[in-house]
């Protein structure tokens, strides 16, 4: 586990990333990583004094099996979570569209696509287990969890792609919306994910309007490396 920045801390592996949130004593997980990283959030957990029971609840960006593994696990052991209303039938296995990228669709002879995808392939992201039930938020939500995270609706990953901001510690979470390394090149900085992996490329570049503005200067994306700047120098980036 890494701090990335006061009261917060990533964890994951090289290809991708999941947040703890801190406030006093309890924590707003953000992103519920791969099916097989739930010792990572338990020693997390543990490694900044806390255990299980200070998280106040799972918050998803959208349910990927990278951002989702946990949340059957997470269930089970009487934690909350939650998705925006358009991911609900994904997150309950209820979808009947285009869910992501299969195995083969992948470019799995590519070594940058090796750099990303081996660690979460180790870290279980071919398991992804569907809720029973799940909450939901909408768009402007503010959520009565520790760090007060607002819910900003961002599709084109997919129909619920939500990013989370947190004005007062100038924290914004863009999951898949916005990221800061190419899945399968070599780029690094703010960026689009390669359109294959978007449900809806162009509608997640129109997304990016609803982030320009936000009061923000870290940046914490679902897969590369936290980046400090504002939001809206980094759609700037990310549009070219």
């Amino acid at each position: 586990m890494e701090q990335v920045a006061k009261d917060t801390y990533s964890l994951g592996t090289k290809g991708h990333n999941f947040f703890i949130l801190r406030d006093g004593g309890d924590v707003t997980v953000i992103d519920a990583g791969c099916s097989r990283e739930w010792s990572k959030l338990i020693n997390g957990l543990e490694s900044i004094g806390l255990s299980l029971e200070a998280v106040a609840g799972i918050v998803v960006t959208h349910s990927h099996a990278d951002h989702f593994g946990l949340a059957k696990k997470a269930t089970r052991n009487g934690l909350a979570v939650s998705v925006h209303e358009s991911e609900e039938d994904r997150a309950l296995g209820t979808y009947t569209g285009r869910y992501a990228v299969t195995p083969k669709e992948l470019p799995i002879f590519n070594l940058h696509a090796l750099r990303a995808f081996l660690p979460m392939i180790l870290a279980g992201v071919l398991k992804l287990d569907h809720l029973d039930t799940v909450g939901t938020f909408q768009d402007g939500d503010r959520l009565d969890l520790p760090g007060r995270p607002i819910a900003v609706h961002t599709p084109g990953h997919t129909e619920g792609h939500t990013m989370f901001h947190c004005p007062e510690r100038g924290l914004l979470f863009t999951g898949d919306g916005l990221i800061t390394m190419d899945l399968i090149g070599p780029s690094t900085g703010p960026q689009m994910i390669e359109p294959r992996f978007n449900l809806d490329h162009q509608q997640a570049l129109a997304s990016l309007d609803r982030i320009i503005g936000l009061e923000a200067n870290l940046l914490l994306p679902g897969h590369g490396n936290a980046w400090a700047g504002s939001p809206t120098d980094a759609v700037a980036l990310a549009r070219g």
